[in-house]
């Protein structure tokens, strides 16, 4: 502001509005070691590599093994994921994330009349194996670590019986196949209402992946219990944290049902976000190992040092990325890798800068890449595990974040446990509730984002070439044309063997049998995502559609009739 031409000077523009970090936990102006006096160090640190695992999970960590780079790549088609792959992996890549488009992703395939709108956006109408196999051409199949982002429970079964098909088909040994799916029922209703399974079916469809991949697929992690997206959704990192614990918890008692122990299990694979508060993503990552540690010894019994570890991969905030001045997301996106090195995660899916406007474009992700390098070679943060392991604030909002999850947890198992809080609605009200508090704050000027309701400047040419990538909707020749090729490739199939593979996935599915081979020798001869999804609703005497907008294919009736 000018008074009589002088510029005014206010000394208190841009001073601090906040008292509580993102997730609304009080803190002090300062720590001192009386708020952590209460902590053993054996007991509640210990050193990396060692049980609780608070430190990290290996004792040099980052010296000896690097955490994964990964970012999702799947754009419009497979042949353009597939050269994006290439490309990506020779600036650094070390995890391969795919994903699907939208109606990939509820359970259906290109031809069915919802999926128009929403064909190829976000990723590749992935209906059958010739897809994979397009996309994944030239690309290692054994020994490199894939990982499935998808949303349906289908997805996750599915597309792992697809990496499967894919490798007997040329050779390949699947027992070395490596990776994991973010394989979570919850997430999948709570955040994205996933029409493909109701909650029971999911379930059960889960822990059959589960199952197998222990069995036939060991180097394979097929759940991930994921707080990303309902941290992105609206729930704060305790509450995330919580939950995933939750499920976890779930899950393992399911699966110690069907004869699997935690111990033959091994690892726990989390997927939790890199928000935007510094310390407390720390906080997080660091509560984390030690409350699954705690749990996976005492609930469980656990013996082995895998089964009592805890695996972290992240995603750094999307959420929290904009479309003003796109250029500061440069710093969000730095400073959320920086807290997931700190927390000593073991996997990072770095966002790139222009992600608010459309899909990655080269140059950002290549930007997160070598940020990552720059961190690690130029800056040198990972020549010591846990850094700031120590410190009487990190300490302290650390056992804050572990009591408060564990107060959560325990009020879900009052309410009947996390399955039950999912299907009455509670899991949805308490992200919602909080997601609106979020937006309060933002508008009352409680929640300072950058850009966007202050400091919001004028915007030069760098911003607006970051928002020259808007994404660009696919044509509807292009739509058209994979709807023509989805109908022509089923045309093609030799329906003898099709409805032999249904017959038998019916079957497993209605006699409770463990359906994982099933779905593999089924799509060995053709049978989408659509159809599968389709024959399990079938056998749980559901609509073969999950949107009730077609009917079962004649051969696929004509398959279950011959069963009965």
């Amino acid at each position: 502001m000018k008074k009589d031409g002088i510029v005014e000077f206010d000394r208190n523009l841009g001073h601090m509005v906040r008292t509580a970090t993102q997730s609304h936990i009080e803190v002090k102006p300062f720590y001192e070691p009386d708020d952590i006096a209460h902590l053993d160090y054996e007991n509640d640190l210990a050193d990396p590599g060692a049980y609780p695992y608070t430190r990290g999970i290996y004792p040099d960590m980052y010296r000896t093994s690097l955490w994964l780079k990964s970012f999702i790549v799947s754009y419009s088609t497979p042949e353009e994921t597939n050269e994006s792959f290439k490309q990506y992996i020779a600036q650094g890549m070390t995890d391969l994330r795919l994903l699907a488009d939208l109606p990939t992703q509820s359970g259906i395939d290109p031809d069915h009349p919802a999926a128009w709108n929403s064909m190829m956006c976000g990723g590749v109408a992935t209906y059958a194996l010739p897809v994979y196999e397009k996309m994944l051409e030239g690309l290692p199949l054994e020994n490199v670590h894939y990982e499935l982002a998808h949303c349906g429970i289908s997805n996750f079964i599915y597309f792992h019986a697809l990496l499967i098909a894919h490798m007997e088909n040329n050779g390949y040994d699947a027992a070395k196949l490596r990776g994991n799916s973010i394989n979570d029922p919850v997430r999948a209703k709570l955040v994205y209402a996933s029409p493909d399974f109701p909650t029971h079916v999911a379930r059960r469809v889960c822990l059959d992946h589960i199952e197998y991949s222990v069995k036939k697929t060991p180097k394979w992690k097929a759940i991930a219990p994921n707080g990303v997206d309902p941290c992105q959704g609206g729930m704060d990192a305790v509450k995330e944290l919580g939950g995933a614990l939750s499920l976890a918890t779930a899950v393992m008692k399911d699966l110690e049902k069907r004869g699997t122990s935690l111990d033959e299990y091994g690892a726990m694979v989390f997927a939790l976000d890199a928000e935007s508060d510094f310390f407390e993503t720390i906080a997080k990552f660091r509560a984390a190992r030690r409350m699954w540690a705690r749990i996976a010894k005492e609930t469980f019994g656990a013996k082995t040092k895998r089964a009592l570890q805890l695996k972290i991969g992240i995603r750094t905030s999307g959420l929290s990325l904009q479309s003003q001045k796109p250029l500061n997301n440069a710093a969000r996106v730095t400073l959320q890798i920086l807290s997931c090195v700190l927390g000593g995660v073991n996997s990072l899916d770095a966002s790139s800068i222009d992600e608010a406007v459309g899909l990655p474009g080269y140059e950002a992700r290549i930007f997160n890449l070598d940020t990552q390098h720059i961190i690690t070679h130029e800056a040198n943060i990972p020549l010591v595990a846990d850094p700031l392991g120590g410190s009487y604030y990190l300490e302290w909002l650390t056992d804050k974040m572990e009591k408060d999850a564990n107060e959560y947890m325990a009020e879900i198992e009052e309410r009947g446990g996390i399955f039950e809080c999912l299907d009455s609605g509670w899991l949805n009200g308490i992200m919602e509730q909080n997601r609106l508090k979020l937006q309060r704050e933002k508008a009352e000027g409680k929640r300072l984002i950058i850009g966007v309701n202050s400091f919001q400047g004028e915007e030069g040419p760098i911003n607006k070439a970051v928002r020259g990538s808007a994404y660009k909707v696919p044509t509807e020749q292009l739509r058209q044309e994979r709807v023509d090729e989805v109908i022509a490739f089923k045309n093609s199939r030799d329906y003898a063997k099709v409805k032999q593979t249904i017959k038998q996935l019916y079957l497993d599915t209605k006699e409770n049998r463990n359906i994982s081979r099933a779905v593999v020798e089924a799509a060995k001869v053709g049978v989408t995502i659509g159809e599968f999804a389709g024959v399990v609703r079938l056998a749980y005497n559901l609509n073969f559609d999950p949107l009730n907008q077609i009917d079962a294919p004649g051969f696929i009736i004509d398959a279950i009739e011959e069963c009965k």
